[in-house]
């Protein structure tokens, strides 16, 4: 067993309540303040990073990947609802709703052939500063774990 697994063998319990704290809690935040319940949310982000995934080589630097303004180069390619009801492990009934729903939000449109993308206009205000909190209080979290994972005692 490596160093890391011993701190963690010993911190466990702590941890898994950090790491769980700060899932609950997004998923929570998510539903308040975007408006959506979990799995539309789920939905909409797999159809984001679904349609970008072919862009995505491996090796390259994520910042590779994005235009000044912080989105990504390039077009997105669309995602086939079977790919999205594969994915997600959601019935295919349920998946083509929520789908339709979030068309109905703006967040996403469908393709001549059908399949769906992710759409840049519907990254709202409230939507970007959930995401930039988000992202603090991930590394937050980060943060946290690592220190008691640094302080744990391995005899």
């Amino acid at each position: 067993m490596n160093d890391f697994d011993r701190r963690f063998e010993k911190s466990f319990s702590m941890v898994a309540f950090t790491a769980n704290r700060h899932l609950l809690d997004h998923l929570r935040r998510l539903v308040m303040l975007v408006d959506m319940d979990i799995e539309s949310a789920m939905l909409w982000g797999l159809v984001a990073h679904l349609s970008v995934a072919h862009e995505m080589r491996p090796g390259a630097l994520p910042s590779d990947l994005l235009a000044p303004d912080g989105f990504l180069l390039g077009q997105p390619r669309p995602v086939r609802l079977a790919d999205l009801v594969q994915v997600s492990g959601l019935p295919k009934e349920t998946v083509r709703r929520k789908l339709e729903k979030l068309r109905a939000k703006g967040k996403l449109d469908r393709s001549e052939d059908g399949r769906w993308v992710a759409l840049r206009s519907g990254v709202d205000e409230a939507t970007y500063e959930f995401t930039r909190e988000s992202v603090k209080r991930l590394l937050q979290t980060a943060r946290v774990i690592e220190n008691m994972l640094e302080r744990a005692r391995v005899d």
